[in-house]
């Protein structure tokens, strides 16, 4: 943890509270109704600085203060960092909410009009199918999704990608497929962020529920792909990712991943008969679901670049291609 970041955390929980007009004890009985227990004397000391939270039942708690106080997801757990990982060793996956680009994400989700955890639909039902295609230039990412309205008037999700720097600094193309429209958009090729508000079609009453689909469109090479992850903020009923393979490159070296408040873990995956790897969970959340893979042949890469004495950025060993997309809590998932 850099030095500065214990009474960074103090001065924005502090801040927090204080707009929330809460009191302490307040806040102690609402965590506690959400299963979620911390005492007034803790969160005291939270808040002056005394102490930081640490474990993961400390850091669920500040998962759930976020959304009690209407902050940004992740705003005030990526002051005190994460728990120790469980499972075996995997390299980082660049995700959306990344500490390296967490300021200007958030500041996207600001031009967005997300500022609150209320203003973000509950995703009751999520399904990803991405298609990954070695013989086309453009990748394409479908999701099928079933929300519940939190508040009265317009359902609404935030959609945005930041790009790594290996892939091609292309605007992600948006398309609404079926019961939702574009609202408002941010372009920033300048930071490689590019996002969408999804406007769900019609007034919904709170508790309502809502099913629309929409595609994303990537121009990038099969190869800059090694990754797709899906951050859920809330539980979900059933959560599907799906990523299809076509032309000639084939994935290897495949596992599912996935990442809650108890920790990391990853299992092995193969192919299926459709070419296709997946993972599913029935009452997942908060928590992050993923697949991830490396490309075969990329050793023989790699010898060839060195025989012939040349680097290629997109193949240097451990190097991360990840593409990625958050849910309607943006930032990495609560750990």
């Amino acid at each position: 943890m850099a030095a500065g970041d214990d009474e960074r955390f103090a001065v924005e929980l502090r801040r927090a509270i204080e707009q929330s007009g809460l009191t302490l004890t307040a806040i102690s009985h609402r965590l506690r109704a959400r299963h979620r227990p911390v005492s007034v004397a803790t969160l005291s000391n939270w808040q002056s600085g005394r102490s930081l939270p640490g474990g993961e039942q400390s850091l669920g708690v500040v998962a759930a203060l976020e959304e009690l106080l209407g902050r940004a997801p992740e705003s005030l757990a990526d002051l005190v960092g994460a728990p120790r990982l469980r499972g075996r060793s995997v390299r980082t996956t660049s995700f959306l909410g990344h500490r390296s680009s967490k300021e200007v994400f958030n500041d996207a989700l600001r031009e967005l009009g997300f500022t609150s955890a209320q203003q973000y639909a509950h995703e009751r039902v999520f399904h990803q199918h991405a298609t990954i295609d070695s013989s086309q230039d453009v990748q394409s990412f479908d999701f099928g999704l079933i929300v519940r309205a939190l508040e009265s008037g317009v359902c609404r999700l935030p959609a945005v990608y930041v790009l790594e720097p290996a892939e091609p600094n292309i605007a992600p193309h948006f398309i609404p497929v079926q019961g939702c429209s574009i609202g408002r958009r941010v372009s920033w090729p300048e930071h490689r962020v590019y996002g969408v508000e999804l406007l769900v079609d019609g007034h919904l009453d709170a508790g309502q529920v809502a099913a629309f689909d929409y595609r994303v469109e990537l121009s990038a090479r099969a190869t800059d792909m090694t990754a797709v992850v899906y951050s859920l903020p809330r539980r979900a009923n059933d959560a599907l990712i799906e990523v299809e393979f076509r032309g000639d490159r084939r994935p290897v070296d495949c596992v599912r991943y996935q990442r809650t408040e108890s920790g990391e873990t990853t299992s092995s995956v193969r192919l299926d008969r459709r070419e296709r790897l997946q993972v599913s969970e029935a009452r997942f959340g908060p928590g992050t679901l993923g697949l991830r893979w490396k490309w075969e042949n990329e050793c023989e890469d790699d010898e060839d670049d060195e025989d012939d004495g040349t680097e290629r950025e997109d193949d240097e060993p451990g190097s991360d291609r990840a593409m990625a997309r958050t849910g309607p809590r943006t930032g990495p998932p609560r750990p």
